[in-house]
Order: structure tokens, then sequence, then C-alpha cells
């Protein structure tokens, strides 16, 4: 069987054996990972602050980029007070997250898999676990998710709240998960930090031409095409 070796600068080294694919289990993030919809929800938040300074926008757009995987509200209430020095109370943070969602939700039903996404799913169907841990509200992920039929591929669905390591967390101990027996795959910093901090081997989706945002070390691929073979299931 082959080992896939996953290790994370500044951090110990999970206890345990070198994890041994096939995995029991996948931890996917979904935006980015098996929908190309991250790039247009990063534009969904520019159009929301669009009467913005340009260079104020700028920094929005890296600060949404850099926390992909922190649900949008958490972003509103960050932008709102750290950029605008606004309250970022719960009213007002809920009326700029339904303008968010008026804008993304029919682009995100329509939008394109990533590519190598929906092979993945089907070739790991029956075989590896495979639960979906992003941080676009967990209705609207169950719709999305059901509307692009995907639901009976999948071992289950956890949208926001709570954060994805309180998700990583409890996946584990409800399914007697050991956390070298897992794969977490995803395009942020976030749910790379959250599977670190676990001892969960991470591989990180970067496309080409966007900004590398993991270790030198972090297994990086551009799309999931070659994740079958990483992952033993091709």
């Amino acid at each position: 069987m082959t080992a896939v070796a996953a290790s994370f600068p500044h951090a110990p080294r999970p206890a345990g054996p070198t994890p041994a694919l096939p995995c029991r289990a996948l931890f996917l993030d979904f935006d980015g990972v098996i929908l190309q919809s991250a790039a247009l929800k990063t534009r969904a938040f520019a159009d929301v602050y669009a009467g913005a300074d340009p260079a104020l926008l700028a920094r929005i757009v890296d600060y949404v980029d850099e926390h992909g995987g922190v649900t949008r509200t958490d972003k509103f209430a960050h932008i709102e007070r750290a950029f605008f020095g606004r309250p970022g109370d719960a009213a007002a943070v809920g009326r700029l997250a339904q303008q968010f969602r008026r804008r993304v939700l029919d682009a995100v039903l329509a939008c394109d898999f990533v590519p190598g996404a929906r092979r993945l799913l089907d070739l790991a169907h029956g075989r590896v676990d495979l639960h979906v841990v992003s941080g676009t509200p967990h209705d609207e992920l169950v719709e999305i998710v059901a509307h692009r039929g995907l639901a009976p591929l999948l071992t289950s669905v956890h949208g926001a709240p709570p954060h994805k390591r309180v998700t990583f967390e409890r996946l584990l101990r409800e399914h007697g998960y050991a956390p070298g027996t897992v794969v977490a795959v995803g395009d942020a910093p976030t749910e790379f930090v959250a599977a670190r901090a676990l001892g969960i081997p991470f591989i990180a989706v970067v496309p080409e031409g966007a900004p590398r945002r993991f270790p030198d070390d972090v297994p990086v691929v551009a799309n999931l095409g070659p994740l079958p073979r990483m992952l033993g299931l091709a």
C-alpha cells in the first residue's frame, strides 16, 4: 500500500503511523475544491463593497482570499470592524450576508466542477467516506449539493456554523477515524490549519497562476485530476 507523508512545518508530526492509502475518509472543502465557485464568491464580496476606495477594496479582497473557509458572517463582521471601523453588529452583518447570498447562489448552482472533482467523487464513492466540510451556511450548502446531484455520493455534508476544526474533530470522534487515516483537501489556509492542529494529512488545491498560501512541503495540486492516483483510487 502506498504511503503518503504529510509534514507540517513548525509543528510536531502526528503520533502514530504514516497514513497508508487508500485512506478511510476524505474531508473535502467545497468552493474551489468541488465547484469552481471560490473566485465568484470573492467577486461577490467586492461587489457588496463596490463603492469603497479601490485601495481599501483590494485589501478586502486579499483578506477574503486569505480566509477562504471562514464563514461569510465572520468575514463581514471582521471587514466592517477592521476596514470600516463600524460595529459589525448582527443586524448589519445579516443584511450584508443576504446581499451576498442573492449575488452568488444562482451562479454557484450553475458553475463548473473543478477539473477532476466529479471523477474523484465517482471513484471514491463506496470505497472511501466522503465528507464535505465548508464555510458556506449549512442549509444553503445542502441545497447546492442536492441541486448538483452530489448527495448520493457523499457520506455527510457540513456547512457553517461551526468552524472547520470543530467539524473535523466531531467527524474523527463520531466515525472512529484515526487522524492518519483521513486526508483533508482544501484551497485555503483555514482548513490547512485545522487539519494540522489535529494531525490530519492535507492536500492543497492551488489553481494555475494563483498565489500559494501554504508551506513549501504541503502537497499541492492545480485541480483534482491527480488525486485518484495520489490516493490509490486509480
